[in-house]
């Protein structure tokens, strides 16, 4: 045990935590230097530790207190060996001159000195180190490009690796102060999040720890090794080459803000604030996301309801989640009409981005329309969906889905045939059916939107904004004696309809059912 102390600065808001975090590494490492530093970027300071080691020790970065510095004092960790500091200086990457010079240093080991490398020799080493990033990245360009030409997809998708592999060097090397070249790419883009965030709304993650557009990559070694090019995920090629692209952006903003940084010299966090414009419609957000974990929630449709004297505004609602329920959206319904008086009422849908992705081969239309800046009121950083090229809504077909809504509306009319009925217990469940099938079939025929099983009032009024039709049968529901979207719960009609239906009631959801079916029919006959 080596007795070092190393004292954080009582400028930083966690001073006395980090020290105590720094002082169980430094008592079984060497350390030359210590330089506390600032991201822009991040929003988070920099912690930048030189090791008296030539070679950063295996496993180094997998320290608990690394990640406590993280979570607990806001503070990024970057560990140097003697090699990395010097492939620094020989490179002229700017990032020991832009975080390692004496405004920075807080600690320096006896018997070693600290010396600022010469700026001018720096900044021209650095034009060299900005100009082989450009020339290397416009030879694969080039490449891809005959690769497309020649219609060899796989060959593509292998020089875009290298591409990403490229982009990430220059990102871990100018951000992290190292580079990771044996670590998978999903691992090398999970480690880059923290210190540009903005990854987060450039690429999709599938799970926790792959993203979709990795993914999609690897496919090529899947194709290559069953010597089968169905499992090359073509679909992709659009969006890889536009997250390219945006790394390649990411690059060229940190060279300039580097040199920038260089040049000024200045650390002094400057936390910017925008003027954000008030959503007209802040009311329903702020009950919204008070309530329920939303992502991103976007206004697809709009429309005014007079009932009763009263002006309400009905809002149609696509909400980004992972943990949104079938329920949760009933509850909103409820939660947005009584917190609002009447003011406002939602039609509410949800899905992950993640589920949005998977679904895109049959749905894509439908959400490549709503999913759009303008239509966006609300957002916390969602990352965008990576639409795919070629045929959209490939898996369309509603003829399988439109024969079991006939086989459910055959039945009820064979029940219905028989005369003199004692009782109509079972057929409420029959018309629970028939309904969520026939919304369900509707929606997917006019909008290419499979939706989850919702409640019944969110699909009829999905129903209404696809075909306004559907809101002429609102009289026959006006003429029933009881609630008929409540009736249509399974649940709610399961033992109550034997008593909540008669001969009257019955032929007005008679005429209520062949009414739709003819619309769902023409419909589906198109």
């Amino acid at each position: 045990m080596m007795n070092t102390q190393i004292l954080i600065p009582e400028s930083h808001p966690q001073s006395e935590k980090l020290s105590e975090l720094l002082a169980s590494f430094a008592g079984r490492t060497a350390v030359q230097h210590v330089f506390l530093s600032y991201s822009q970027i991040a929003q988070k300071h920099l912690l930048i530790i030189h090791l008296s080691s030539s070679h950063l020790p295996e496993g180094i970065y997998n320290g608990k207190w690394i990640r406590k510095a993280l979570h607990q004092c806001k503070t990024h960790i970057i560990l140097l060996a003697g090699l990395d500091v010097r492939k620094h200086l020989r490179l002229g990457s700017l990032f020991t001159l832009r975080h390692c010079h004496a405004s920075t240093l807080i600690h320096t080991a006896e018997g070693h000195e600290f010396s600022v490398p010469e700026p001018g020799r720096q900044l021209k080493k650095f034009r060299q180190f900005r100009e082989a990033y450009y020339h290397t990245h416009d030879l694969l360009s080039t490449e891809i490009s005959k690769a497309e030409n020649s219609h060899s997809l796989a060959m593509a998708y292998h020089l875009y690796t290298s591409l990403f592999q490229h982009h990430l060097f220059y990102l871990e090397f100018l951000h992290l102060g190292t580079y990771f070249y044996q670590d998978s790419l999903d691992q090398r883009f999970l480690r880059l999040e923290p210190f540009l965030p903005q990854i987060r709304s450039l690429m999709l993650k599938k799970t926790g720890t792959t993203y979709f557009i990795t993914d999609a990559l690897l496919s090529v070694a899947k194709a290559d090794r069953q010597q089968d090019p169905i499992c090359l995920k073509d679909e992709f090629k659009e969006a890889i080459a536009e997250t390219e692209h945006q790394l390649y952006s990411m690059v060229t903003t940190t060279f300039r803000e580097m040199k920038k940084a260089v040049r000024h010299q200045s650390i002094t966090p400057q936390i910017l604030t925008e003027n954000k414009t008030v959503s007209p419609y802040e009311t329903v957000i702020s009950i919204l996301t008070r309530h329920f974990c939303i992502e991103e929630i976007f206004l697809f449709h709009k429309e005014e309801v007079h009932a009763a004297g009263q002006k309400t505004q009905v809002l149609y609602l696509l909400l980004i989640g992972k943990k949104i329920s079938n329920q949760d959206l009933f509850e909103m319904m409820q939660i947005v009409a009584r917190k609002t008086g009447g003011s406002y009422a939602v039609v509410p849908i949800a899905h992950s981005a993640a589920w949005i992705q998977d679904s895109l081969w049959e749905c894509q239309s439908f959400f490549r329309t709503i999913m759009i800046p303008e239509k966006a009121i609300y957002t916390a950083e969602i990352p965008l969906i990576h639409w795919h090229t070629g045929e959209q809504d490939a898996g369309l077909d509603i003829d399988l889905d439109y024969h079991h809504f006939c086989g459910l509306h055959e039945k009820y009319r064979l029940v219905r045939s028989v005369e003199k009925q004692d009782s109509h217990q079972g057929t409420g469940l029959i018309l629970s059916g028939i309904f969520y099938r026939a919304c369900s079939v509707f929606i997917y025929a006019t909008l290419h939107y499979r939706p989850n099983r919702v409640n019944i009032r969110i699909l009829w009024k999905l129903c209404e904004y696809a075909e306004p039709k559907i809101k002429t049968l609102g009289y026959l529901i006006e003429k029933l004696p009881f609630d008929f979207f409540a009736f249509l719960n399974p649940s709610e009609n399961l033992h109550r309809d034997a008593y909540l239906l008669n001969e009257n009631i019955l032929e007005i959801i008679d005429e209520l059912v062949q009414a739709f079916a003819e619309l769902l029919e023409e419909r589906c006959k198109k």
